[in-house]
């Protein structure tokens, strides 16, 4: 496997603006490490505030995502999670079924929804991707995020 390190000093700036990262308790040490660094690269960019919300597992995120894009006191949302494959066809349906209703969301809302959802089918492929290291995906998920801000408010 090969992954290959964002070049954070690409990553644009937006002048303010606040964030809500929604995460899932399960694997809470690697969504976390992903929250940690996506948090870092948010405010290191120009974010003001990031709010950190947990539920209790991935198909609960967008519902989440939709109870705080109503209020509209976010610029946008990051969905952080990790789901490894079972024996049963339980990761599919709840990696199709929570990716769908996230884009319907952001489409809905006209508001970003960041969609880092780790599908793996070995804990090892999540690990690689969520350890405190420059191959976190809570850095490339922060890169959208800013970049989707700015693409929203000069298109507003």
């Amino acid at each position: 496997m090969s992954l290959t390190a964002p070049d954070e000093s690409t990553i644009p700036h937006v002048d303010g603006g606040n964030v809500a990262i929604l995460r899932s308790k399960w694997h809470d040490e690697l969504v976390h490490n992903m929250a940690t660094a996506c948090t870092r690269v948010l405010l290191e960019h120009g974010i003001e505030s990031v709010e950190d919300h947990v539920v209790p597992g991935t198909l609960e995120l967008p519902l989440a995502v939709r109870v705080l894009a109503e209020k509209r006191m976010h610029d946008a949302f990051v969905c952080l999670s990790v789901v490894e494959k079972g024996s049963t066809a339980h990761f599919d349906m709840i990696v199709h079924a929570t990716t769908e209703a996230l884009q319907r969301v952001s489409v809905d809302q006209k508001i970003p929804v960041i969609n880092e959802i780790i599908a793996v089918y070995d804990i090892a492929d999540a690990i690689t991707r969520a350890s405190d290291d420059e191959f976190n995906k809570g850095i490339e998920a922060a890169a959208a995020t800013l970049e989707m801000i700015n693409f929203v408010r000069a298109n507003e």
